[in-house]
């Protein structure tokens, strides 16, 4: 049973004329999920017309910002959300009722969790990455939006697609941080969304700005000892297993620990 009064709120990011798209992404309506689809315009520029579908949709909120960067497009859609507990969601996504169901009925069983983070598969029906896993990709995450803006938490708009540098690990920075805040974070093995199967961190050995952020990110989460040990591991194990150089993979994590001050 839902917990009543308990609303979910889907929070799709998208940039331009990307929104174009979003109508595949809507389920029938129902009285206990909302959409808000953050349209972020680069140049500051949007020429771009709200798809019939989702104006006409009472359940779904269109907001346009401008800039770059998919972390300050994620807390816009924050800023914008009404519902209880929030979904983040990317514009590739797609949702099955039965995801909207085992998020709500597993909110409704921990009342007392602040964040509960899920399971992801690819389009063909295949694990997004092995669970249980050391880390999540944002489309797995739901949190309780009181708590996070009772709390503070934002996303780092210096880590994510679209920033100046730091091009991913935003998602890290964010737990981390929520978990620093003392928030209660809970896992339930579950498939809440089906996604792309190639992510942000593809391609990290041929990537200086990814291995930069690699850098940034464990700075951000484990401090600087903690960082600089993990960066080591991190290089030793693309020689092992990759026959990677090692030397240039970490002297870009090191710059990364470095610019992160």
């Amino acid at each position: 049973m839902e917990r009543p009064g308990l609303i979910l709120d889907i929070m799709i990011c998208t940039m331009g004329d990307n929104i174009s798209g979003i109508p595949d992404m809507l389920l029938p309506e129902r009285p206990n999920v909302r959409y808000t689809v953050s349209v972020q315009c680069p140049d500051n520029l949007c020429h771009t017309d709200i798809p019939a579908l989702l104006s006409s949709r009472p359940d779904v909120n269109v907001s346009f910002i401008d800039g770059t960067g998919l972390s300050r497009n994620r807390n816009n859609a924050i800023d914008m959300a009404t519902g209880d507990i929030c979904l983040i969601a990317d514009d590739d996504n797609r949702y099955l009722p039965q995801y909207i169901d085992n998020i709500l009925a597993a909110w409704s069983e921990n009342p007392d969790a602040d964040i509960i983070t899920f399971q992801a598969q690819t389009y063909d029906g295949a694990p997004l990455h092995p669970y249980p896993a050391p880390y999540v990709c944002s489309v797995e995450i739901t949190f309780r939006r009181s708590s996070v803006i009772g709390h503070g938490l934002r996303f780092d708009e210096r880590f994510g697609l679209g920033s100046p540098l730091l091009c991913a690990g935003e998602e890290d920075v964010f737990m981390a941080d929520a978990q620093r805040a003392g928030l209660n974070i809970k896992y339930i093995p579950q498939v809440i969304v089906q996604t792309q199967g190639v992510t942000t961190a593809t391609g990290f050995i041929g990537n200086k700005k990814l291995q930069i952020t690699k850098g940034a990110t464990f700075r951000h989460v484990y401090g600087v000892c903690g960082a600089v040990w993990r960066s080591l591991k991190e290089a030793g194990w693309y020689l092992i297993h990759k026959g990677a150089n090692p030397l240039p993979i970490l002297f870009n994590m090191i710059k990364g620990i470095w610019i992160l001050r």
